[in-house]
């Protein structure tokens, strides 16, 4: 499609291309996009395994050398009452 095409349509006509040139684009990033995904997916796979081949060598794993998942602190959610009026209601009846 030439420029001199693009100046001889109607304003209608425009505003179709312009709508279909609009999907065009937005098709093609979602592609980008899922093709990203994917690669940065593969890379990750393939860093974990190159890091538990290099752990193996020295007799570790990755679960060996990876930080313990911590359990939430107490308080806000669950169990007992940390908060400094409990400390004190229990220093004056206990």
């Amino acid at each position: 499609m030439t420029l001199e095409l693009l100046e001889k349509m109607t304003d209608e006509e425009l505003q179709l291309v312009y709508a279909r040139a609009t999907e065009l684009l937005k098709a093609r990033d979602a592609e980008r996009k899922k093709k990203a995904v994917a690669d940065a997916r593969a890379l990750k796979e393939k860093a974990q395994a190159d890091a538990r081949a290099l752990l193996a060598t020295v007799g570790l794993s990755l679960k060996a050398v990876a930080p313990k998942k911590r359990r939430a602190a107490r308080g806000k959610h669950g169990g007992g009452d940390d908060s400094p009026s409990a400390a004190s209601s229990a220093r004056k009846t206990g």
